[in-house]
């Protein structure tokens, strides 16, 4: 088999990394509704990171400790908060609300990352970027019908997440030009773990073996999820690999209703496909400038082999957290 893959062109080569990681997201998002059902959402993000975080040890002991030597652990701290308050609202979205409408609303990550950038960072946005963002915002509304009753206040849990993910993510751009990806995926999850337990000890409950595999499993599969990620983009462009990450949401819109029954409300069509387009474009449009800025500045690779690559990853080993620029979520 393993023959005959490599024999395959890059393109589909590619296409089985990125659809492959697009059912291993979807399958997490089922994975983590089923658990959350037993266990407090609180509970399983510590169970998330704690799987992480004993996962990423080896990798860690492999390369040696010089690697985690670091000068930005207030960075690094504040990344981590950010990422645990992200998924901490993106389990409680998963667990409370219909999974394709969650799925769907969690898309704005780069439409608010373009926000934030603009008013943090002072980055030039111009009138096509803000446009895309109004456009997608439309979708959002179409959605969630603020002001009308058929608005659920559990709607905004993935949005807040969004915005929890795309700060997070400003902040993993700064720190790609200077940390080396083991430190970045050991700091996540060594910061993350102790974070996410104080919230947890307020509705501990032993959890049932069914529920630590079931989280053991999910830690396993978005370790899978990212390293199919790295592959599809060292064989394709961005531009092939970002719509294979959306086909996340029919897989889990079809899964989610087999498996719970859910039916999703007509307002998902309309309002996604608005999301969706706005933020491939925002997505599209930054990796172009940021192409640009890298072809301007040929010694890059030369001072930072980390930043040169198209979206800060060491494409040898991946990160469990996603770039700003990246429309997979964070999870």
């Amino acid at each position: 088999m393993k023959h005959w893959f490599s024999a395959q062109s890059p393109s589909t080569q590619a296409s089985f990394y990125a659809l492959s990681a697009a059912i291993l997201a979807a399958c997490f998002t089922l994975t983590i509704r089923f658990a959350t059902q037993e266990l407090h959402p609180y509970q399983a993000v510590f169970l998330r990171f704690l799987f992480g975080l004993i996962m990423i040890a080896p990798m860690v002991m492999r390369r040696g400790l010089g690697e985690l030597r670091t000068k930005r652990l207030p960075l690094l701290g504040l990344r981590g908060v950010l990422s645990a308050s992200e998924m901490c609202l993106w389990f409680m979205a998963v667990l409370y609300l219909p999974l394709a409408e969650a799925t769907t609303l969690n898309f704005t990550v780069p439409l608010f990352g373009t926000i934030l950038a603009a008013v943090i960072l002072r980055e030039t946005v111009r009138l096509h970027r803000w446009l895309a963002v109004l456009i997608g915002f439309v979708g959002v509304g179409l959605i969630i019908q603020p002001g009308t009753s058929a608005m659920h206040p559990a709607s905004l849990l993935p949005i807040a997440a969004a915005i929890c993910m795309a700060s997070a993510g400003l902040i993993t751009k700064r720190l790609v030009t200077t940390e080396s990806t083991t430190a970045l995926l050991f700091y996540l999850m060594l910061i993350t773990t102790p974070v996410s337990l104080i919230p947890a000890l307020f509705v501990w409950q032993t959890p049932s073996w069914h529920v630590l595999g079931l989280m053991a499993l999910a830690a396993l599969m978005m370790n899978i999820m990212q390293i199919c990620n790295v592959k599809a983009l060292q064989l394709a462009d961005y531009s092939f690999f970002v719509g294979f990450s959306y086909l996340r949401l029919p897989i889990i819109a079809i899964l989610a209703l087999i498996l719970f029954g859910e039916i999703p409300d007509f307002t998902i069509l309309p309002g996604g496909a608005l999301i969706i387009a706005a933020a491939v474009f925002v997505a599209l449009r930054e990796r172009r400038f940021a192409n640009n800025a890298t072809l301007s500045v040929p010694n890059v690779a030369a001072q930072d082999p980390l930043a040169a690559t198209p979206q800060g990853i060491d494409k040898t080993n991946p990160p469990d957290h996603a770039p700003s620029n990246s429309l997979l979520p964070d999870k």
